[in-house]
């Protein structure tokens, strides 16, 4: 039987996506278990671990004090050795940066894990997206830590693809569904609070705006060119210019109240500047993670009557508060979760991204929401049964029962072989 397991991902806390997939995890595994286990975390923000969950939690230090380079250093390692599974989560698996411990932790997870495979240690990828990977080293490191888990499960199948691709054999391999998507809101006496101390009213259209400090700086070449030609970035300041412009027609069209919405904290600074440069006499407000947690985040996102997101968990947060949502695929990760939905055409790709372009897609999201959202109260109670599948599939590998039948049901050992 599992008592503690240790999760491998970004968790500073800073990120109320990553944050949420964190609590969608630990909530998933105590439901399926029946038991609240112990769940190690590697941090750098131990007080956000320990003061914004209600599972049983230990920080694990990841500071130069503590002896570690970020994730990679002992305090990680002695986890991972310490407890009865290692889980890697969300979309650590890329190679940009690869051999920077700073930014990067592939390859410092990779190192670990494989001296922990060699003394018998369980290991799993719970509900990731893999990629992208465009180096030979990223791709052969991302291809070894895949065959060292004793499962994989991955949230959209162009993470499944990539390992198909890159000639990954392990049998145990898993389409399912992002973990954040079965996250609940804080509850309506706490959402209806911090509403009125952002002035909206709880009735009212109010249109959400997401957007990162990233800019366009991650976005892949357009389809048919050499994926490791470098796109070069408009800049801050002419992505500001681009979007103000559309926004503002849109909003002197429907006079919606407005609020930006930062669920990364460095997020912060850019989404303040694009606010200041709405001139339309709306009311407009911000309302960030800095201040909230990812359980408010969810419940004020309830509250729209559309959400217009960049970041990926943006857009989980909201289409699972069941708002009609729309994207901008700044990574192909964004336009992957639209994918899974059935509604692919509500994420905006950067080559349409100009004035017109994007106040088109905000009057086609807002003279369709009522449709998005009937799609989203199909769509979304799937989705969430698919993300619980890996927390089913840990309660069995805890039960000491075999996980066989979990992979024959969907066939994926035969595609990955084919």
């Amino acid at each position: 039987m599992f008592n503690s397991i240790t999760l491998l991902g970004s968790s500073s806390g800073r990120n109320a996506g990553d944050a949420a997939l964190i609590a969608g995890i630990m909530d998933g595994i105590d439901d399926a278990l029946g038991k609240s286990l112990l769940y190690e975390i590697p941090t750098i923000r131990p007080s956000y671990i320990r003061d914004n969950y209600h599972n049983k939690t230990k920080s694990v230090g990841m500071m130069p004090w503590h002896g570690s380079i970020k994730m990679f250093g002992l305090p990680t390692y002695n986890s991972i050795m310490r407890t009865d599974l290692s889980l890697i989560f969300d979309a650590i698996l890329f190679d940009r940066s690869l051999y920077n411990p700073l930014f990067n932790y592939m390859w410092s997870v990779s190192k670990m894990l494989s001296a922990a495979k060699k003394k018998g240690k369980k290991m799993g990828l719970y509900n990731v997206g893999a990629g992208p990977v465009d180096t030979k080293a990223g791709q052969d490191i991302l291809r070894d830590l895949a065959e060292d888990m004793d499962f994989i499960t991955v949230r959209d199948s162009a993470s499944l693809k990539l390992l198909k691709d890159l000639g990954v054999k392990n049998p145990n391999i898993l389409l399912t569904a992002d973990a954040a998507l079965t996250v609940k809101p804080s509850d309506e006496l706490r959402v209806a609070s911090i509403m009125k101390s952002l002035g909206f009213g709880l009735n009212e259209e109010i249109l959400g705006i997401n957007i990162n400090a990233y800019l366009d700086t991650w976005v892949r070449p357009k389809l048919g060119t050499d994926v490791k030609a470098k796109r070069t970035s408009m800049g801050k300041e002419r992505f500001l210019s681009i979007y103000s412009e559309a926004l503002n027609r849109f909003l002197k069209d429907t006079g919606v109240p407005v609020m930006f919405i930062s669920t990364q904290h460095h997020d912060v600074s850019v989404t303040t500047e694009l606010m200041s440069l709405v001139n339309v006499p709306v009311k407009k407000n911000i309302f960030s993670n800095v201040t909230y947690n990812h359980y408010d985040v969810k419940g004020v996102m309830g509250k729209l009557s559309m959400l217009f997101g960049m970041r990926l968990h943006s857009t989980i947060l909201s289409a699972s508060a069941l708002t009609p949502t729309l994207g901008l695929t700044y990574q192909p990760k964004v336009a992957d979760f639209f994918n899974t939905l059935g509604q692919g055409d509500l994420s905006l790709s950067f080559d349409n991204f100009t004035p017109e372009g994007i106040y088109n897609h905000l009057v086609k999201g807002w003279d369709n929401r009522a449709s998005i959202k009937e799609t989203l109260k199909k769509m979304i109670p799937v989705r969430q049964r698919d993300a619980l599948i890996a927390a089913s599939l840990v309660a069995s590998l805890s039960k000491g029962e075999s996980i066989n039948h979990y992979f024959e049901n969907q066939k994926v050992s035969a595609s990955l072989n084919s």
